[in-house]
């Protein structure tokens, strides 16, 4: 019974942590996949299916019950948009693992169950989070080389090439992360995939709501006609423009971010501080039940803050 209370507490958490990070996109975000969902219906004839290793883990057991739960493909999802090399089973195994070791580190530190449960939780979901931040660097990164990449394309287009092949000098010549997944995209199509269908597995992989915005421009232009390179231009301007929006947005909210930090980290500064200089001035706080209650207590206030601080400097444009 001992185990299983932290066991149940790390699953919460690495639940929640992966609940919040994979779904990001937002209302508009899904507004726009409803709406290349509907501008690209499904192909009439014989559908295409590539073929490709969907093992979610090595392990055979594993494999069946993360196939068993819709958690196992937002994993490997998550794991692809990432660029790490690891499989879903692979990541719920290091979950575990880091779990485990802050269980005994916080069990052979204070010699107590609570620390050791605070650890065991604390663990669970640094392999998640370090997967998170990875897969928002690599977002980052495909927002920034995108205008330039979009800026290739028009110049293909408009010396008269086509769009696949457009799409191809892209795939050739754009700086990675850019080119790498426009080459899977071509792939798919030579392969015999859909083009519409191709552009949708794009946006599925990227979550990035300027690439939403291209996807939805060439299924349009598809299905209406029109000047399908001034339609990108246009689609490269907006998004430069978004971009410098957002520079100065951040330069605004810098003071705040930094304020919000610092008063984030101060309390918890000078607890350790004051736990490690003079644990017996600091013991009543953890031995009795009011101190306990006033730990919490602080700790559900700071929460509140740090939620409150980052809804008031994440503007979204």
């Amino acid at each position: 019974m001992t185990l299983l209370f932290p066991i149940l507490i790390a699953a919460a958490v690495v639940v929640l942590v992966i609940g919040v990070g994979v779904d990001r996109g937002g209302v508009v975000a899904r507004e726009l996949g409803e709406r290349l969902r509907r501008i690209a219906p499904q192909a009439e004839g014989p559908q295409r299916e590539l073929e490709r290793d969907r093992r979610l883990s090595v392990i055979p057991w594993l494999d069946r019950m993360l196939r068993g739960i819709r958690l196992g493909e937002r994993l490997e999802m998550l794991l692809y948009q990432a660029g790490v090399g690891l499989r879903a089973g692979s990541l719920i195994l290091l979950c575990v693992l880091f779990a485990g070791r802050g269980y005994m580190v916080g069990l052979g530190v204070f010699h107590r169950l609570f620390p050791a449960l605070v650890g065991f939780a604390a663990g669970a979901p640094l392999p998640v989070l370090y997967v998170l931040s990875r897969k928002a660097q690599r977002m980052r990164a495909f927002s920034r080389e995108f205008p330039d990449a979009l800026d290739l394309l028009v110049t293909a287009l408009r010396a008269g090439l086509s769009f696949s092949a457009a799409m191809q000098i892209v795939a050739d010549e754009a700086p990675e992360p850019v080119r790498g997944e426009f080459a899977v995209t071509v792939e798919e199509q030579a392969l015999g995939l859909d083009p519409r269908e191709a552009l949708l597995n794009l946006t599925r992989r990227v979550d990035v709501l300027d690439l939403r915005f291209f996807a939805t421009a060439v299924l349009l232009q598809r299905e209406t006609g029109g000047n399908l390179a001034e339609v990108l231009a246009n689609t490269s301007a907006l998004i430069r423009d978004r971009f410098r929006v957002l520079g100065d947005i951040q330069t605004y909210t810098a003071q705040g971010k930094i304020t919000g930090m610092i008063l984030v980290s101060l309390p918890i500064f000078i607890c350790v501080f004051m736990l490690v200089l003079t644990p017996d001035f600091f013991k009543p706080m953890l031995d009795s039940d009011s101190g306990r209650f006033a730990l919490w207590l602080a700790a559900g206030m700071q929460t509140a803050g740090i939620l409150a601080v980052r809804s008031i400097v994440n503007i979204r444009v």
